[in-house]
Parts: C-alpha cells; sequence; structure tokens
C-alpha cells in the first residue's frame, strides 16, 4: 500500500510523538451490515494503528484481513480505494447508530490512511459521539485536538458532542471551559450541561444551570433540560424547585409526557407531597396513550410504599388490574416490598401467586423481593425453601438471605449461610461482611469476628465506612474498645453510622469521659449527631447521675432542632429520674403525643426509685387501659418499687396479676424482687422457700438479698445456710464474705467474725472502696470510704456525727462496721 502523509489531519498528540508498533491482525472497515465484529487488540489506540515518525504517517499493512477474505470482493485494493466518500460517510453513520462504535472509528482512520480528504466529511458529531461512548479521556482529548485543527469546531453540532464527550469521560473542568467558549450556545448545548451535572450528582449545579437558561437567557426547556432537573430536585427533595419546573414543564405543554410524568411523580413522592403525586397522576392517567404505560402506575406504587400508605398502594395495585394493565418486574418488586414492610404476609401469598399467572418465576429481582418479605414477614422457612430451589443465586440473592437471617434474631444460622457461600461461591462483597459482622455482634463472638476482619482486609474492604463501622460495633460488643478505636481511626470516611457505633461502645462499656470526648469530637468533624447519638448521651448522663449534663444535652437537643422521638424521650425520661428530678421525666411523659411500653417502664420505674408508689400504681393502670401489654420489665419494677416501700400484700398482688392475668412466667428477675420484699418485710423462711421453690437456677444476687435480710433481722442460722450457697455459685465474692463478717461481729460472734476476714485475706480478694458523688452549683464533689482528702472533711465528719446523735436520741442504733 502507498504511503502518505497528511500531517494537517492529526491530532495535535499523535504529531508530536513517535510510534513504533509491530503490524497486527485487525479489521478497519466492514460493510453496513456485515455479520463479522472487529478484531481489535485489548483497547483501541490511534498509535496501535499507525507508525509515526517525523510527521509521517504509515499504515500497518495487516496480512490476513477476514473481510478480504470472507467478503464477495475487497472493499480495497493495494493502491486504490474503491469505497466512495459518500459511503465512508454513511458507513460511519450507521455503525454509530447501531452501536458499533469501534467500527466507526475504524473506518474514519482508514479514511485517513488512504488519503481520502476529510474536510467535507458531514458526520464529526456521529465520529465524537463513538469516541465519547469509549469513556477514554486520553482518546477523547485527541479527537478534540484532531477537529480542532480542522476548524470543524465552528459546527456546533460538533461543539455539543464534545461536550458529551467529556461529560461520559467524567472531566466536568473540560466540559465546563468547552462551555464557556462556545461562541454559539443552543438548547442542546445546555441539555448537556444539565445533564451531564445530573448524571455527576451535582444536583445543585444542575439546577442553577436550568435556572441560567430560563431566566438569563429566556430559552424555553425542552423534554431533556425538565426530565434532568425534575430528577435533581427529586434527588435533593427540594421541592419548591420542583414546583418552578412542574411549572415550566406546564407551560411548555409538556405535561402529556410519559417520562416528564413519571418524573413529576416521583418527585413529589420524595418529597412527601402525595397530594401533589396523586393529581398529576390523575390528571394524565385518563390519556389513552398513557394508561397502559405500566412505569408510571409502577412510579405511584413505589412512592405510596416509600411514605407508608400501603392501603393506597394496594388499592392501587386493583385498579391498574381492573384496567387490564400487565404489572412488570417492577410492579412485583414493589408489591412485595409493600408486604414486607407492612408485614402483610397474606397479601403477600397472593402477589406470590401472580408470579405464576404472568410469567415472572424465574426473575431473579422478583426472587430476591420474594425471599425478603418471606424472610422480613418472620416465615423463614418459606424465605429459606424460595432460596433454595432457585436458580438464579447470585451474590445479591445471598446477601438478602444471610443479612435478613442476621436482622432478625437469628445469627447463627446467618453464620452458617455464610460459611455455605464461602464454600459455594468464594468471595463475598461488603454486604455480605457487614450481615455476618453483626451475627457476630449479636452473639458477642470475638474469635469469628476477628476473622471476618482478616477477610474484610484481604478483600479490601476494611476501610469502607459501613464494614468498617460493623468491625467497631463488634469489638464494642466484645468490651475490646481498644480495637474498636483503632478500627474506627483508621476508617478512610467517618458517618454518623461509625461515630454512633463508637459513642455507644463507650457508653456501654460504662467509659463515660471517652463517650462524651466522643461526642465533641464528633460535632467537630461536623458530623450531625441523630436520635441514637443522643440516646446513648443520655444514658452517660444517667449512669453519671449528672444533672447538670443531662439538662445540656436536652438544650442541645432543643437548639438543633433534632426531632425528638419516642427513643429520645423515653432517654429523657429515664435520664432525669436518674438524676434525681422525677417531676421533668413526668412533664416529658405526659408532652409525649406517642408512647410504646418502654416510655410507661421508664415513668413507672422512675416513680418506683423515687418512693411515689401510690402515683406509680394509678401510671400503671392507666398503661392497661391504654392497650399497651406490661412486660417482666413493668412488674419488676412494681416489685422492687412495693419492696422499698414495705408494701408486702401489694406486692403479692402484682405478681399474682402477672402471672394469672397476663400470663406472664415469672423470671429470675422477679424471683430476686419477691425474695427481698419477703425479707425486708421479716419473712425470711418464705423467702427461703421460694427461692428453694423457684424453677430457675437462683444466682448469687437472689442469695445476696436473703443474705442482707438475714443480717437485718438477726437469723445467724439461716445466714449461715444462705451464705454457703452463695459461696459455693461465687468463691471470688468477696462482698458477700464481708457482709458474713459484719453479720457475725453483730451476733457477737467475733471469733467466726475474724475467721471470715481472714479467709478474704488468704484468698488474696480485696474489697474496693465505696464510692459516692454530689453535685452542688455544678461543682462535683466525690468521696471514697475512709477518704478524708476532701477541703471540708472536718465540717463534713462533724455534720454526720451530729446526725448520729440526733438518730440515737430518735431511739436508732446505728450499726458501724469498719473494714
Amino acid at each position: 500500500m502507498a504511503n502518505h502523509c497528511f500531517d494537517h489531519h492529526l491530532p495535535p498528540r499523535i504529531l508530536c510523538q513517535s510510534v513504533a508498533v509491530q503490524p497486527i491482525n485487525m479489521v478497519f472497515v466492514r460493510p453496513l451490515k456485515s455479520p463479522f465484529l472487529p478484531l481489535y487488540s485489548e483497547k483501541f489506540n490511534i498509535s496501535n494503528h499507525v507508525t509515526l515518525s517525523s510527521c509521517s504517517l504509515k499504515f500497518q499493512k495487516s496480512k490476513d484481513n477476514p473481510i478480504q477474505k470472507r467478503s464477495s470482493k475487497p472493499l480495497l485494493t493495494e493502491n486504490k480505494p474503491l469505497v466512495s466518500f459518500s459511503a465512508a460517510n454513511n458507513v460511519i453513520r450507521g455503525c454509530v447508530e447501531d452501536g458499533l462504535f469501534d467500527d466507526a472509528i475504524g473506518v474514519y482512520l482508514r479514511m485517513l490512511v488512504d488519503g481520502v480528504p476529510v474536510e467535507g466529511f458531514r458526520y464529526f458529531p456521529c465520529l465524537i459521539k463513538a469516541f465519547g461512548e469509549l469513556c477514554d479521556l486520553d482518546k477523547g482529548r485527541q479527537i478534540h485536538g484532531h477537529v480542532l485543527k480542522l476548524g470543524v469546531l465552528d459546527d456546533v453540532s460538533a461543539v455539543n458532542s464534545l461536550l458529551n464527550l467529556y461529560w461520559k469521560c467524567g472531566a466536568v473542568e473540560d466540559a465546563l471551559q468547552m462551555f464557556a467558549k462556545m461562541p454559539d450556545v443552543d438548547l442542546v448545548s445546555w441539555n448537556t450541561m444539565i445533564t451531564g451535572f445530573q448524571k455527576s450528582m451535582d444536583y445543585i449545579s444542575s439546577l442553577m444551570f436550568f435556572r441560567s437558561m430560563v431566566w438569563e437567557f429566556g430559552i424555553y426547556p425542552n423534554r431533556v433540560a425538565c426530565v434532568s432537573s425534575i430528577l435533581s430536585c427529586s434527588s435533593l427533595q427540594l421541592l419548591t424547585h420542583g414546583r418552578e419546573v412542574h411549572g415550566a414543564v406546564v407551560k411548555t405543554g409538556l405535561d402529556v409526557d410519559e417520562f416528564l410524568v413519571s418524573s413529576l411523580v416521583e418527585m413529589y413522592m420524595k418529597c412527601g407531597r402525595i397530594r401533589n403525586a396523586e393529581n398529576v397522576f390523575n390528571s394524565i392517567v385518563d390519556e389513552g396513550s398513557i394508561r397502559g404505560n405500566a412505569v408510571i402506575w409502577n412510579v405511584m406504587i413505589s412512592g405510596y410504599v416509600s411514605n407508608v400508605c400501603f392501603a393506597q398502594a394496594s388499592m392501587l395495585f386493583i385498579k391498574m388490574m381492573v384496567y387490564g394493565i400487565k404489572p412488570d418486574y417492577s410492579t412485583m418488586v414493589s408489591l412485595f416490598s409493600l408486604c414486607s414492610e407492612s408485614q402483610d404476609i397474606e397479601f403477600g401469598k397472593q402477589i406470590h401467586g401472580f408470579i405464576f399467572k404472568f410469567g415472572f418465576k424465574n426473575n431473579v429481582r422478583i426472587e430476591t423481593a420474594l425471599l425478603d418479605m418471606y424472610l422480613k414477614c418472620g416465615y423463614m422457612e418459606n424465605g429459606l425453601k424460595i432460596f433454595r430451589r432457585s436458580q438464579n443465586r447470585n451474590l445479591v440473592m445471598w446477601s438478602a438471605v444471610i443479612s435478613n437471617y442476621s436482622q432478625i434474631g437469628c445469627p447463627t444460622k446467618a453464620l452458617e449461610l455464610f460459611y455455605e457461600y464461602e464454600m459455594e461461591d468464594g468471595l463475598a462483597d461488603s454486604g455480605i461482611l457487614v450481615a455476618v459482622l453483626r451475627a457476630c455482634s449479636s452473639l458477642i463472638l470475638k474469635p469469628e469476628g476477628m476473622q471476618i476482619h482478616g477477610l474484610a482486609t484481604k478483600l479490601g474492604f476494611v476501610s469502607e465506612v459501613f464494614v468498617g463501622s460493623a468491625l467497631v460495633d463488634l469489638y464494642a460488643k466484645c468490651r475490646n474498645m481498644e480495637c474498636s478505636k483503632n478500627v474506627f481511626l483508621r476508617l478512610s470516611q467517618r458517618d454518623m453510622v461509625s461515630w454512633n457505633a463508637l459513642i455507644c461502645g463507650y457508653a456501654q462499656d460504662e467509659s463515660a469521659d471517652e463517650a462524651l470526648k466522643a461526642f465533641r469530637d464528633m460535632q467537630f468533624e461536623e458530623v450531625r449527631p441523630n436520635t441514637v447519638t443522643i440516646a446513648c448521651i443520655l444514658s452517660v448522663c444517667a449512669h453519671l447521675s449528672v444533672m447538670s449534663l443531662c439538662k445540656e444535652v436536652h438544650g442541645y437537643l432543643i437548639r438543633q432542632g433534632l426531632q425528638t422521638t419516642v427513643l429520645v424521650n423515653n432517654s429523657l425520661i429515664a435520664t432525669y429520674a436518674k438524676c434525681g428530678d422525677i417531676n421533668s421525666s413526668l412533664h416529658i411523659f405526659e408532652k409525649m403525643a406517642e408512647r410504646n411500653d418502654v416510655s410507661w417502664n421508664s415513668i413507672i420505674l422512675g416513680m418506683g426509685m423515687h418512693g411515689r408508689t401510690d402515683e406509680m400504681i394509678v401510671l400503671f393502670d392507666k398503661m392497661v387501659a391504654s392497650g399497651i401489654k406490661p412486660d417482666h420489665l413493668t412488674f419488676t419494677a412494681i416489685l422492687s418499687a412495693c419492696s422499698h416501700a414495705g408494701r408486702v400484700d401489694e406486692g403479692r398482688k402484682y405478681f399474682k396479676i402477672m402471672v394469672e392475668d397476663f400470663n406472664l412466667k415469672p423470671e429470675l428477675e422477679q424471683y430476686t424482687c419477691m425474695v427481698d420484699l419477703l425479707g425486708r418485710a421479716g419473712h425470711l423462711n418464705q423467702a427461703y422457700d421460694l427461692i428453694m421453690a423457684m424453677p430457675c437456677t437462683p444466682d448469687d444476687r437472689i442469695w445476696g438479698s436473703l443474705l442482707g435480710s438475714c443480717k437485718s433481722h438477726g437469723d445467724e442460722m439461716l445466714a449461715a445456710i444462705v451464705a454457703d450457697h452463695i459461696f459455693k455459685l461465687d468463691p471470688s465474692s468477696v462482698g458477700y464474705r464481708v457482709l458474713l463478717a459484719n453479720l457475725y461481729e453483730h451476733f457477737g460472734k467475733g471469733r467466726e467474725g475474724s475467721k471470715a476476714r481472714s479467709e478474704i485475706k488468704d484468698l488474696g480478694l480485696k474489697k474496693k472502696p465505696g464510692c459516692s458523688w454530689i453535685e452542688v452549683d455544678n461543682n462535683f464533689h466525690i468521696f471514697t470510704a475512709g477518704d478524708r482528702s476532701h477541703s471540708q472533711s472536718d465540717e463534713i465528719y462533724a455534720a454526720v456525727e451530729g446526725l448520729t446523735i440526733e438518730i440515737q436520741r430518735a431511739g436508732y442504733i446505728p450499726m458501724i462496721y469498719w473494714w
């Protein structure tokens, strides 16, 4: 083949290089309807097809050209091209229209090699589009330089194609610079920029360009611009801007476009404006050409489901069936989601039947949604049976079944499925790893969790925020806050979930200072806390019993405009009660628009803690009257309050109500309350008999409660028996051994008391000194047993001595033991 040199046709980047490549066998040209595909090696590159040296272009001749072998006649001879200029134009245009972008580029390159003058080439926009579909910025810039040298950029269509090329390659700055330098900007140019920003998820810039186009340049938007702007408003839930675009749609007469209507409905649904979405839908649904479009119906049904309007979604589906509109895959998926969210398994079973009727049986999306519905509704066997029978088990389906078993309280089964997945399919994704880590957290399985940690590191997921947050939670649940903190600090990005995992871990570990510091650091990094964060911090305040801190958090909650959910209100009730302000707890409870069983339990427990037993009983009656069934925690609070108030008969009454009226089987906690109640009242033998007769195994706490009662009521013989039970359960229990030693000394048996104290020393046990603190004028005063380091210790001990004298005059003999 003859050599040709057309330097002015080549992009600047190519002309400045000297590249030598090996000859390769490939097809550059094929007829428009040829069945043969291009045989490019690896990725296309202009330098793969030519040798450039001193601005000289040489085509690398193919030894075995499949087209020349298989075509009825060759397209090219050694020296003379047989393809005409117009034929090449048509071939390139046809290849682009058929999506054969590599072929289109190959044809153009052959034109260059064969010396076909390209100044009259009319399809540069098509050619640029072909380069854009490669999504290769380097090649995109080459064709840009090429057409710039040819002077083609006077054509706005070619410039618009280049704009689109840069957006497809993700080169936002290049697209912005080109748009700013365009001498002529038409509607397509604006559409390209608006759509480019929207697809790049820069929704604000997309809307800014839309507004600039309409208000500053007076260009009325078309369908493309309106759809992109509506999608931007939908993503950001910008109702006001969405209404503005809706007005433009109506003004331009595009409100009958199916895709625009669907976008508007979706936008209003995402903004929570159900009535507006219904108005748009109803205004168009009677149009004959639109009524049969299942997409619009799907958007409405999906919108109802996302806004928890389950009845409306069901009715719309029925209406859809009455109109004879055949549902598609998206319809079925939305309906299964409805059943999952509403826990309506009966309706779900009916929709399951439609799968067979409409031939959707083997669709993987529908199978995944179906098994997800059964699992979320608690029908584990049905969901697992669908999973086992499926022929489409892919990563998504495995993730769905493992995640559901992990979330609904079957962590052991989730782990079994994960190990089965590893044996069958191999590598997991981040979703599966998160589900398995949650299962390990629920079971507090640190060794297994560490194995998953190693796997996540190997697969490169350990720095991802979701996997990292799950690891932080795992180590926190396993009480290894050092590892939890280390994982947290290595996260490439920290979101609200990861901060909550760390803060809640510190709160559960009773590391109050670290939890508060993490809360401050979270705000310093400008991560906005949510209600879970506030609930965790309030639990720290309750643990510390610091009123000022509780009020600070409450004030922060109000100032930041955080929604006071039931969870937060419940935490506030419990925290104020533990900090000594039961009136604030009651005020918050009475102002709550919605209450659950935790709300009632919190206020009942608070009233009992503050000795307001009569009000507590009234609240219990109101709880039952409101239709909320009391649980074990409710009766624990009531029995504990009756015990401290000495109301034995009432305690027995509510224990009986728990068993007979509410069919609750007493647990160890309730039996402990009853033993404490009977022991405080002096019914020691009844308390002992109750322990021996109860169906659950006694622990050291229930025996310890009875031991304290034996000391109070002077029953030395029973105390020895009870102490024997305690030390069999927990030989290292120093607190109960000290109590027994004090009890012997109280009975005047100094030898037995000394023996008990000697046993404590022989076992190497040490009793931690008691510690208490009080808040006065926002200052904390901490007191430890035997410590006189406080600046006002002389005045404090003088006050204690004065109070001791007063109570002795009243007839009380204090029992003071030194340890």
